[in-house]
């Protein structure tokens, strides 16, 4: 009947009142009301009488309470607990929700009651077991001093916007004002005892005491209050209470994001979700068949896909990630186990990412600017460890006496290094030794690299613009943004990247029934430009450094490719094209054209059916438009020299040119067409929160249809847009009598048509949950896919992948620190479907002809396989929740573990059937790890605070079943290793035991005898190492915060993984035709006279010509596999708010500034100082990359709201 105490009082107080007024006599004649009074002071000196005694026992008892900022109802609920006493809240001039601070420790309940009410200018009587609240005698209130004053302050949101509109009232007085536009308010005339009421839509009311200077006030947003209440994770299907989500999930909001200007969407998240992990080392095994880089929980397959599956407000998301603007995002909520993830079915083994952008909310309209300016200066080159001009000239000289060919042998057509030139001018006594010197030492003074300031920008310049509008009615919400990005260049005038993306975001509540949603993204992307010469290459790489870019006098520089100056003199000569090349003139030579358009369009009804009953039906449709053209004009190297190689002279003098002359041009458009329909049911039932029942049940089709289509054009030209055709019968052949070096040529088909891949699903699923008491939760969920993916055979079409979960609140416990506790327990199974083979053959056409006829021909790319099926991965998982010390201290354990099974492995067959091997459902694979998250608030004042988070995962990897053909010492150590009993991505080694007296390799065999080649050795000699993919990931996040001012930083860790650090090459080969560029320094230290074998970190001798069975005991040796551990300060940012009184005058709502630091500092594990996020030596044992370190980053960033 009445909601509140409150409200119950005034209803008595009004009551009261009436019987006043009312002149009715009774049946004595005197007025009826003197009489109720009587009666009721009658009864309460009696009531008071009868429990005197039992009030002085409760006086005594005691009690502790600590609550800061909580309402008057939850102190009164807390001494419930402790005492059994209820409470009547008989007050008019204050309401139980009023927000109060009381701290007392073992004081008897009248004191702590004191304490509480006094302030407030409340009273109180207790009275059997009820607590009686009301106003203080009014002889009370006369006693306390009227002090009239002029109330004033500033009223702002979360963000310190100032917030104009918002009204604020004297309690019980008719006075009041309403905020301006700078969120400033005063307002004359007030009791120093009174109290504020501050309202305004959108935002929860806020009661004060009133004081002269009030300062700057926090309202708090609805939406936000709800949060904090009742957190809410959206699994893309619902939303939850995560009270009650059994499953293993991760949330980040934009709160958490706060501070951070990666214009990466992924580089923002990095670190902040524990089991979420990036992948920068583009090189790495976890990137095989990874186009987005980030693993859940290790990696559940071999040759599958293996990216995650992202979900953008509640539908599958094919498009480019870019697409999406990190300051739209409102949470990013992962779902790792099968409880949280299988209702996605046959896409959910990777995990799941459901990425929710922010939505409008009722109120005045908000217009909020940011930019972010972003520098980072050109890579370290000493990072490199590359030989000097000096040092690779004294090094050539080396391995050309090691071994050269002979001087009457050289063939004057083909072009030659500078340095070898000059040495085999000396070899056939054409100059003398002291010349040679002399004409060395122009090129041990040369440096290309200091040439560069003059085509390089020292420091890369990337800009990113966003413009967000929001606001609207409770009938209408609308959030509109605009994101403007480009991305800066080394290559100075070199074109880069204009992304242009928007969101439009509509929200239509037309009736208390119906409403729609219907929202807009989309993301245009363009480049155009010449790119015949990439100068930044050329500077942490590309020829040696003794080639200039100028000459010494200014004029630009010739470089040789393959053929010598006789060579391009005799083709010009001919007839032929000129084949000079000078890069300076080379950057407008080759012209390209990039586009994307990615368009996604995404409605959502709601119906309401009955209580508790709705239907929700949703569509999506998504393209995305491709374009890549490159046009190589006449002039390119790449065109003259095929022209010319591919040309035949007859006797008669008669050029016939079989490939046309003119530019080249390559055209890719790649588009991609999908659509998502659902029609969903939702269920809730509540009956007095004691049983709640939440479900829902849907179908779903979805299409995603990828087509791509690549031609390349010869003669063609730019201004007619006309192409000359081609003879492609002369593809693949090997054409006599050419003008190539070697007299020869084969045209290779660089067209690769048309392809069309579709993808269909038709899903069914079911989801739900019943809790008791809001204490326990049992979920479950099945969903059953049909896709054109699957094999034909029916067992294998209608298998369905399910779950089960619980989740216990356990009770509290006689330890204080505890505020609340649970546990959590889920399993099920969840899918991944195969991409790359289906249920029926599948054929491709060869790009060559088929040598013998001449005809077209073709291959089996993948035999029929009517048992094709989903990998399935079943996932058991065991989690645990702590709320400590007033929820200064959240902690999140999970320990999981996911068995997975029908992988996708090469399986042997019987050759009869046409193949011997074929891609079969045959493998298991085991995941096992435990995850943790701790949240800290470990300094919460006025006007400081410090928060902390620390998250840790460790996953443990193992094969459990699979096929590999190659079985050699050599197939386990020439790369990382998919083998049965270890993780993926294991590294094996060669026991190394350094050289003879010959400068030759020795391996040490298990028995300790030593061997000169691998050919002795067994894969029972070789060392386990342990895996290239870190099985620990540790993220230490801080937030310290003074007043307006902001700092946070975070570390992130890898670790307990190995890596094949770089060495020296075995050196062996034809010295002009490989040693050309300026290599690591290690490779000087070779043996070169008997008694270097005693420096254990010396290379092995040249030998000349030596096979792998020498060189790779020296290549794969144990002493360079290293540990891969590495600490990185991952960003810092320093953000600082001016203060709301500062921009008052202006109409501006807020002002932030931020300026952020990214890759600051680093340790790592290995003695080399090479960077595991960049070092390349994956998938060779011959020469593993240091890779190019990433710069320092640092980003300033300027947020205004209007």
């Amino acid at each position: 009947m009445y909601k509140n105490y409150a409200q119950l009082g005034r209803a008595l107080h009004d009551q009261t009142q009436q019987m006043k007024n009312s002149d009715r006599p009774d049946i004595w004649g005197r007025p009826q009301w003197r009489g109720n009074i009587m009666r009721i002071s009658l009864t309460t000196i009696m009531m008071s009488c009868c429990l005197l005694h039992v009030g002085a026992k409760t006086y005594g008892q005691n009690i502790s309470i600590h609550e800061k900022s909580v309402s008057l109802r939850k102190v009164f609920s807390e001494i419930n607990k402790q005492t059994g006493y209820s409470y009547v809240w008989a007050a008019t001039t204050i309401d139980p929700d009023t927000k109060v601070n009381l701290t007392v420790k073992k004081e008897s309940l009248g004191n702590a009651l004191w304490k509480l009410l006094g302030d407030l200018d409340l009273d109180f009587e207790i009275k059997g077991k009820i607590i009686v609240v009301h106003e203080k005698s009014q002889q009370t209130q006369r006693s306390i001093t009227n002090q009239l004053m002029t109330v004033k302050g500033f009223i702002v949101d979360y963000n310190n916007r100032p917030l104009q509109g918002a009204t604020i009232r004297v309690k019980g007085v008719p006075k009041g004002t309403v905020t301006d536009q700078h969120g400033y308010f005063e307002i004359n005339g007030v009791s120093s005892n009174s109290f504020l009421d501050i309202t305004m839509v959108g935002f929860a009311p806020l009661r004060i005491a009133a004081k002269s200077d009030l300062g700057t006030i926090n309202l708090r947003a609805l939406d936000e209050q709800l949060e904090e209440v009742n957190i809410t994770v959206n699994t893309g299907y619902q939303k939850i209470s995560k009270e009650r989500a059994a499953g293993s999930i991760a949330q980040v909001t934009a709160k958490d994001m706060e501070g951070r200007l990666q214009p990466n969407l992924l580089d923002r998240i990095d670190g902040l979700l524990p089991g979420l992990n990036l992948v920068r080392n583009t090189s790495s095994p976890q990137n095989s068949k990874n186009n987005l880089g980030i693993e859940v929980r290790g990696r559940s397959t071999i040759n599958a896909q293996a990216a995650p599956l992202i979900v953008v407000d509640g539908m599958p998301f094919e498009g480019d990630l870019t697409a999406i603007n990190p300051n739209d995002i409102a949470a990013i909520t992962v779902l790792k186990d099968a409880s949280a993830a299988s209702i996605y079915g046959v896409r959910s083994s990777n995990g799941v990412i459901v990425i929710t952008t922010k939505i409008g909310n009722a109120g005045k309209t908000k217009i909020d600017y940011s930019n972010t300016l972003s520098f980072r200066g050109l890579p370290s080159r000493s990072y490199l460890n590359q030989m000097s001009s000096a040092e690779l000239v004294n090094f050539q000289k080396e391995m050309f006496n090691y071994r050269s060919g002979d001087y009457a042998a050289i063939d004057p057509r083909k072009s030659m290094n500078d340095v070898y030139r000059i040495l085999y001018d000396r070899k056939g006594g054409v100059i003398s030794e002291e010349e040679m010197e002399k004409r060395l030492d122009v090129y041990r003074n040369r440096d290309r690299f200091s040439q560069m300031d003059k085509f390089l920008n020292t420091t890369r310049f990337d800009q990113q613009h966003n413009l967000a509008i929001s606001g609207g009615s409770d009938r209408y919400t609308y959030h509109y943004s605009l994101n403007y990005t480009q991305p800066g260049d080394y290559n100075k005038g070199r074109a880069t990247n204009k992304e242009l993306g928007f969101s439009l975001k509509n929200n239509f509540k037309f009736t208390d029934w119906f409403s729609l949603r219907a929202n807009v993204l989309g993301k245009n992307q363009n480049r155009e430009g010449d790119i015949g010469f990439n100068f930044y290459d050329n500077y942490m790489g590309g020829k040696a450094s003794y080639y200039l870019l100028e000459n010494e006098d200014g004029s630009p520089a010739q470089w040789y490719n393959s053929k010598s100056q006789f060579e391009i003199d005799r083709l010009k000569a001919l007839g032929l094209e000129d084949e000079t090349y000078i890069p300076l003139n080379h950057v407008a030579a080759i012209h390209e054209k990039f586009y994307n358009k990615y368009i996604n369009l995404n409605f959502a009804a709601n119906f309401k059916i009955i209580k508790g009953l709705d239907f929700d039906l949703s569509y999506q449709s998504e393209r995305t438009e491709g374009y890549n053209g490159t046009l190589n004009r006449k002039n390119a190297q790449s065109v003259v020299g095929m022209v010319n190689d591919a040309t035949q002279i007859g006797k008669d003098g008669l050029i016939k040119r079989n490939i046309p002359q003119g530019g080249q041009f390559a055209e890719q458009r790649n588009d991609v067409n999908s659509y998502t329909l659902r029609g969903q049911f939702n269920y809730q039932y509540n009956s007095r929160d004691k049983h709640e029942i939440v479900a829902i049940a849907g179908a779903e089709r979805r299409q995603i249809n990828n087509r791509y289509t690549n031609i390349y054009k010869y003669g063609y030209d730019e201004s007619s847009l006309v192409y000359k055709g081609i003879n492609e019968e002369l593809f693949g052949i090997q054409i006599q009598n050419t003008q190539a070096l070697f007299n020869s040529y084969s045209i290779s088909k660089r067209e690769t048509g048309f392809k069309d891949l579709v993808d269909r699903f038709v899903s069914f699923y079911a989801n739900g949950s019943y809790t008791y008491d809001r204490k326990l939760t049992l979920s479950g969920s099945i969903r059953m896919d049909q896709s054109n993916l699957f094999g034909t055979n029916i067992k294998n079409q209608y298998k369905p992948l399910w779950s089960i979960g619980a989740l216990y609140h356990l009770p509290k416990i006689d330890w204080e620190p505890l505020d609340r506790w649970s546990v959590r327990a889920t399993y099920g199974v969840n899918g991944n479907v195969p991409k790359d083979n289906g249920p029926y053959l599948i054929s491709r056409v060869n790009n060559n002809l088929n040598y013998f006829n001449g005809e077209m021909q073709a291959y089996i790319d993948s035999p029929p396989n009517p048992l094709l099926r989903w990998e399935r991965t079943k996932v058991f998982n065991l989690g645990f929740d702590f709320s400590l010390f007033k929820d200064r201290l959240t902690t999140t354990l999970d320990i999981y573990n996911k068995k997975t099974a029908d992988l996708l492995g090469n399986t042997p067959l019987d050759p009869t059937l046409g193949w011997d091997m074929v891609l079969l459902n045959y493998g298991d694979m085991q995941n096992s790890g435990i995850e943790l998250g701790l949240n800290g608030k470990v300094i919460q004042g006025k006007n400081f605070s410090w928060n902390s988070t620390l998250n840790f995962s460790y996953n443990k990897n193992k094969i459990t079943n699979l096929y590999v053909e190659q079985n050699t010492p050599y197939y386990y150590y020439y790369a990382p290793q998919n083998r049965v009993g270890i993780p993926m991505g294991s590294l094996y080694s060669i026991d190394y035991a350094g050289l003879n007296e010959k400068g030759r390799p020795l391996a040490r065999k298990a028995d300790g005898s030593l061997v000169e080649t691998t050919q002795k050795l067994t894969v029972d000699d070789l060392i386990y190492e342990g895996t290239t993919v870190p099985p620990y990931t540790v993220s230490f996040r801080n937030g310290f915060k003074y007043k307006d001012l902001t700092l946070s930083f975070m570390f992130i860790f890898n670790g307990g993984h190995v890596m094949r650090g770089v060495h020296p090459e075995f050196l062996s080969k034809y010295a002009e035709l490989n040693y050309n560029s300026n290599f690591d320094k290690l490779w000087l230290n070779y043996w070169k006279n008997p008694g270097d074998e005693s420096n254990p970190d010396i290379a092995p001798a040249f030998v000349s010509a030596a096979s792998g069975n020498i060189s790779d005991i020296f290549n794969a040796a144990h002493k360079f596999v290293q540990k891969a551990d590495y600490i990185k300060l991952r960003d810092i940012s320093l953000s600082y708010s001016l203060p709301a009184q500062w921009i008052a005058p202006t109409k501006l709502s807020y002002v932030r500034l931020t300026g952020q630091v990214l890759n600051a500092w680093r340790w790592v594990a290995n003695k080399d100082n090479l960077d595991p996020e960049v070092w390349a030596g994956f998938s060779t044992v011959t020469s593993p990359s240091r890779g190019i370190q990433a710069p320092t980053i640092y980003n300033l960033g300027v947020s205004v709201g209007f």
